[in-house]
């Protein structure tokens, strides 16, 4: 067995997205320098995407939607119960967000820098934001190409902050309502409640408890519901201008549209993990959330999450401590830990462990046809909803399952050979299908899948391949 078709087929199935026609045998001059260079030089956005709204750009269609539907439900109280005809949120928006999901595929499936790109999708997933809120679902897309992508390269510390203060981490943990008790705003509005005029207003803990354990330290991460409320208060102002009249004095926390309102934060020095954070402000939460990237438990946690997602449903042990020295010795810098995995023979080990998740079949699928999904229609949306993943909807912040029991099932795997049937009848005619399967698998391919793609015709030989155990692991 040529080693380094082995090796470029762990290259291009396990650390990217799966192989397109010919891309082995380039590959397997090299595969480890393969995977390196991605690191230090990825391919630039796709211009498509760059195109695309940013978050602020979408809060301000948001605001106008919802000012809109003020007027029109004065106009008809006005006008006694007629009728104002006013797009649903899905009429005005769902175009928008077809193309957000439309164009992010075409990116995952065209990429020269696979590598690269499968990195985000795992910090996008680390950091999850769910459009399964109505007020996140335009800023899903969003989300990812400005909170998660310029800072994979970065330091942990870096990527933190940016997934926190994004205006759609804000709204869908729910943050941007959490106010300080004795802020001004606090004490104003819980006086008038008190009067019955208005509800309470309080801290909400969702995104501190969140960004301690699944985003920073983890569930093991040794700290104390204490510590928890501690962050919130210090979190408490971060909003975003869906919030906040035009004509407050809230300033900016990123330029995305997301805003410290002051008059809503909690103030008072905090204490997490035995620290005392003084900083006033907005500074004291973001000192804070730096300080958790800073701890021992943020380096295992960090490592034990790549190590799951690129290597074992249960990592080995000695691999995730390689990872978490890594980390600690470069002060959460990223690009070494990332380097220090994808050189360790812990992660180059042939047989594969990984199982596919729905959008990596897919993405798989169509590299190895070298196909693009459509940029007008939905069948992608469709395909993947179908799977069971659909686009930028988990059903929790705990973001997508990771390991083989979160998607292998008798009804996921008949779904699974639906899919290949129907791409297979496209490929009949362009592809020989023995062609594909040592394109795709190189020598994953097992001896029985070959003959079974032998003894079928090419269509059958086709669905075979995309169908195969083997093209469902990586």
């Amino acid at each position: 067995m040529d080693n380094g078709l082995s090796r470029a087929a762990v290259a291009a199935n396990r650390f990217g997205l799966g192989a397109g026609p010919g891309e082995l045998q380039e590959i397997a001059h090299d595969p480890k320098g393969w995977v390196l260079a991605q690191l230090e030089a990825p391919e630039p956005l796709g211009e498509p995407l760059q195109g695309l709204a940013g978050s602020s750009e979408y809060l301000e269609r948001l605001i106008a939607y919802r000012r809109d539907r003020r007027a029109a439900r004065r106009q008809q109280a006005r006008e006694k119960g007629e009728q104002v005809a006013l797009p649903t949120f899905g009429e005005r928006f769902n175009g928008d967000i077809l193309r957000e999901v439309q164009l992010r595929a075409r990116q995952q499936c065209a990429t020269t820098s696979p590598v690269h790109e499968r990195l985000v999708m795992f910090w996008s997933n680390h950091f999850t934001v769910s459009a399964e809120k109505q007020s996140v679902r335009l800023l899903a897309g969003a989300f990812e190409r400005e909170a998660i992508r310029p800072h994979i390269g970065e330091d942990f510390a870096t990527l933190l902050l940016g997934a926190e203060q994004h205006p759609a981490m804000l709204m869908y943990l729910d943050n941007a309502g959490s106010i300080g008790p004795g802020s001004r705003m606090g004490r104003w509005r819980n006086q008038r409640a008190e009067k019955g005029r208005g509800k309470p207003v309080g801290i909400n803990e969702n995104l501190a408890r969140e960004a301690m354990e699944l985003h920073g330290l983890g569930v093991d991460g040794g700290y104390r519901q204490q510590d928890v409320l501690e962050l919130a208060r210090a979190l408490t102002g971060w909003r975003t201008r869906l919030q906040v009249p035009d004509n407050s004095k809230a300033r900016p926390l990123t330029s995305h549209g997301s805003v410290f309102q002051r008059r809503a934060h909690e103030p008072g020095s905090r204490r997490l993990l035995g620290e005392t954070f003084s900083q006033r402000h907005a500074a004291q939460g973001r000192a804070m959330l730096s300080f958790l990237a800073d701890q021992p438990a943020a380096a295992t946690h960090v490592a034990a999450a790549l190590a799951r997602h690129y290597v074992a449903d249960d990592p080995p042990s000695d691999l995730v401590e390689h990872l978490a020295r890594t980390y600690r010795q470069h002060k959460g810098q990223l690009l070494p830990v990332y380097r220090a995995l994808f050189t360790h023979e812990l992660a180059w080990q042939e047989t594969p462990r990984k199982f596919r998740r729905p959008d990596e079949y897919l993405m798989a699928l169509h590299r190895a046809l070298g196909q693009l999904p459509a940029v007008k229609g939905a069948r992608w949306k469709r395909e993947l909803r179908l799977l069971g993943q659909p686009s930028f909807r988990p059903g929790s912040p705990a973001g997508w399952g990771d390991t083989a029991d979160d998607w292998i099932g008798a009804d996921a795997l008949w779904k699974r050979l639906l899919i290949a049937r129907r791409h297979a009848k496209r490929l009949a005619r362009m592809r020989d299908p023995m062609e594909l399967a040592q394109d795709s698998l190189g020598p994953q391919l097992r001896e029985s899948t070959a003959v079974a793609i032998s003894q079928a015709d090419r269509r059958q030989g086709a669905a075979i391949v995309l169908a195969s155990p083997e093209f469902q692991w990586r």
